[in-house]
């Protein structure tokens, strides 16, 4: 009889405006956010967007009807259905957006409905929950208390600000959205148990505000002063105490997890990532946080004697002295994982400008440093509090250009290459509020770092410094964004760019932005769990799972690291096989990551005529150092007549340098003349020497000496890494890699004196 009660009581509501109001704004919502990218299909980003709606059409109909119910006589039973009939209602209207998306996988890919089904249930739903036990104890105290809630959500959402804003961490879990992974370029989410266990601490607050709901309702009339309604609930407070006892284990428990919440992962204070480095160390602008184990101290001296250099560069290149004050904080961390566990992003390294904070891991410390640094300096012509500018393409157009260190080739080179295949149409967007995010990071921090720089040579760094916290173009250049872009297109069409080739400019500047990704979280998720059997040399698990996320998205990640496992598992025959079944005109045939697997299965196949014209387009690409110096090394083992199964061994037997050079004593014996494994040498062993590279070609001895000089530099020996530069110089492939060395030349030399 109770349940027909309620369903007709459920039934009725259904019928009212304002019920009917809600039901036309969660659908209009709903259909909004299916045509949005990222956010139009059942995943993270669709139930976040949908927590802060429902938890204030929730809470506003509990305290619309609230009202009404308060004025009749009603028994604690009674008001149990009354509760139920909420939260059924409200549960009712949210189901309305899980029917809209889900519909929608109609049209849009959806690569795990069921894992989305989980995010609905966990953010949008627990929060329904938790605001209908929110506006119920707000509608019992205050007059106004639609007033009083609304400022309570907003407060409650503002705790995502105060902790992603003050402390080092970029994520938050919160009450009302459930969680905020922050703005990174990380597509893998944190672990769901984490959230799970969240929401369930969220479940238990809701349970807390319902006890003292049903306290309010035994010990306060419509109407009356609040100091009457604590004076009887003291005197009902034997009869109440099983409800008591219920707000004392739930706040028991809250304020356990709150205290503990480093442990469980929802909070890391500064001091908490310092204590969890370890040391601690100083220099004339630094302060740095790092692991002992990871940096003995004679290699920390040498780390902030390099700090200090980036810093003189930086300062002298943006035209400004900071005034003498707070040091820069530094967090070294020992890896990714690390890093991802204390601020929320694996591998994206971060500045915080306001808090004067720098974010990233030993492995990235020598190639992002001096960017983020500039991050920093430029907080001193930056908005105030902020430190930085509100548009993303002027905060990293600048950082860019002050680096000036992206690659094989000038970001203007890049930007000339990019125009040249008329990719630069829209480049103005990047320095609007959102347009920056919009495009893939590479294009947009290539471009927008050409732009600045050009910028700064016409016009010198103290205009850029003033447009870089107006952002007001006109009133600074004299002329509007647009006609800058003109001028700048023109200037793009004087530089050389002639050693990118088009087929690089589409492999290096087509990938989407996040927002244009298929099940972008979904299939990080499956690489990064398919790279880890691939570490731990399951082949079979790693080969199902890459393909598993090749499956759901045709992405070049995914299908490199099937090819991997292929080849690592003796299966290269099926790689080639498999390449030669894609689509013709598909940018996966002209990845450099996927070509270079491909080669190797040639290789291995022992096709190797094929293999070795698959690394000479590698090579004749300039995609990278990397790619370049790997395809080069492998056409010195095909000049060398080195056996294929020695090829698998050195690249895909998961060994380290220590096992790589064992392998090679044993190779040098039936190949004792080969240059390829005096490559090798030279970069791997310490014994290793650059006379062993004669006979390689000019980019060989290049990544050779470049290579070698960097681990000496590493060891503390700096004339010898001088020396070893100096050498890399006469085999340099492009300009911009002699700046590098050029500048790692100067480093060497700074070192020197500053640890004198």
């Amino acid at each position: 009889m109770m349940a027909g009660m309620m369903t007709g009581a459920v039934a009725a509501y259904l019928r009212t405006p304002r019920v009917k109001a809600a039901a036309v704004f969660y659908l209009l919502l709903s259909v909004l956010l299916s045509q949005t990218p990222l956010f139009n299909y059942l995943g993270y980003e669709f139930s976040a967007a949908m927590t802060v709606p429902a938890a204030f059409v929730s809470g506003l109909l509990t305290l619309h009807w609230l009202r009404d119910h308060r004025s009749m006589p009603m028994t604690g039973r009674t008001w149990l259905s009354v509760l139920g009939v909420y939260l059924t209602i409200n549960l009712l209207l949210l189901l309305i957006s899980f029917a809209v998306i889900s519909l929608n996988a109609l049209f849009v890919k959806n690569c795990a409905f069921a894992l989305g089904a989980v995010y609905f249930l966990l953010l949008p739903i627990v929060t329904m929950v938790f605001s209908v036990s929110l506006a119920l104890v707000t509608g019992m105290l205050f007059r106004r208390s639609a007033l009083v809630f609304t400022a309570v959500v907003i407060g409650l959402l503002m705790h995502i600000v105060m902790i992603t804003v003050f402390q080092p961490q970029l994520f938050a879990y919160n009450f009302i959205l459930g969680f905020f992974p922050g703005i990174t370029y990380d597509e893998t989410l944190t672990d769901i148990g984490a959230l799970v266990l969240y929401r369930g601490l969220t479940m238990i607050a809701a349970l807390m505000l319902f006890s003292v709901f049903f306290l309010l309702l035994r010990s306060f009339a419509p109407r009356e002063r609040v100091s009457v309604g604590l004076h009887r609930m003291r005197r009902n407070a034997g009869r109440d105490s099983v409800l008591w006892g219920a707000v004392a284990v739930c706040a028991l428990t809250l304020g356990t997890a709150h205290i503990f919440r480093d442990d469980l992962g929802y909070e890391y204070s500064a001091s908490d990532i310092q204590e969890g480095l370890g040391r601690r160390t100083e220099s004339a602008h630094f302060i740095v946080y790092y692991r002992q184990e990871d940096h003995p101290a004679v290699r920390m001296q040498r780390m902030k004697a390099e700090m200090e250099y980036h810093y003189r560069v930086v300062t002298a290149r943006l035209g400004i002295i900071p005034p003498a004050g707070d040091k820069i904080a530094v967090y070294l961390y020992p890896d990714s994982d690390q890093k991802h566990r204390y601020i929320g992003t694996a591998n994206t390294n971060i500045a915080k400008p306001w808090l004067r904070d720098i974010h990233l891991t030993t492995a990235t410390f020598a190639g992002s440093f001096r960017h983020e640094l500039v991050h920093i300096i430029a907080g001193e012509f930056g908005l105030p509090l902020l430190r930085a500018s509100l548009r993303m393409g002027l905060n990293e157009g600048l950082a860019v250009s002050t680096d000036w260190d992206e690659g094989m080739f000038t970001p203007h080179q890049y930007a000339a290459a990019i125009a040249r295949e008329g990719g630069l149409d829209e480049a103005s967007t990047l320095f609007t509020m959102t347009g920056f995010a919009s495009r893939s990071s590479t294009f947009a921090y290539l471009v927008t770092g050409s732009f600045i720089r050009y910028l700064t040579d016409r016009f010198g760094i103290d205009r850029v410094r003033d447009v870089f916290g107006s952002g007001n173009f006109v009133t600074v250049f004299g002329e509007p964004l647009d006609v800058l872009m003109g001028e700048w297109k023109a200037f793009l069409r004087t530089v050389d760019a002639t050693e990118i080739p088009a087929m690089t400019v589409e492999a290096l500047f087509s990938t989407p932005s996040i927002f244009y990704k298929t099940c972008p979280r979904t299939v990080a998720e499956q690489n990064r769990n398919a790279a880890a059997a691939l570490r731990e040399r399951r082949f079979e698990d790693a080969e199902r799972l890459f393909a598993e996320s090749y499956r759901n998205a045709s992405a070049a990640a995914s299908l490199r690291g099937m090819y991997h496992a292929m080849v690592a598992s003796g299966r290269a025959p099926y790689v080639t096989e498999h390449y030669d079944s894609l689509t013709k005109g598909s940018l996966l045939r002209t990845s450099p990551a996927i070509l270079l697997v491909l080669g190797d299965a040639y290789f291995v196949s022992g096709e190797r005529k094929k293999a070795a014209a698959v690394y000479g387009t590698i090579s004749s690409m300039n995609f990278s150092e990397s790619f370049r110096e790997a395809s080069l090394l492998r056409l010195q083992y095909l000049a060398d007549s080195i056996d294929a199964e020695t090829v698998r061994t050195m690249f895909y037997g998961g060994l380290s340098d220590k096992r790589r050079v064992e392998v090679l004593d044993s190779v040098q014996r039936t190949f004792p003349t080969s240059s390829a494994l005096g490559y090798h040498r030279a970069v791997l062993s310490e014994s290793g020497s650059p006379n062993t590279l004669k006979g390689l070609p000019a980019g060989l001895q290049y990544a050779a000496l470049a290579r070698s000089a960097e681990r000496a530099l590493e060891a503390g020996e700096f004339e010898r890494a001088k020396g070893l530069y100096w050498q890399a110089k006469n085999a340099v492939p492009t300009a911009a890699l002699s700046e590098r060395l050029d500048d790692r030349i100067e480093l060497c030399d700074f070192i020197l004196t500053e640890l004198q």
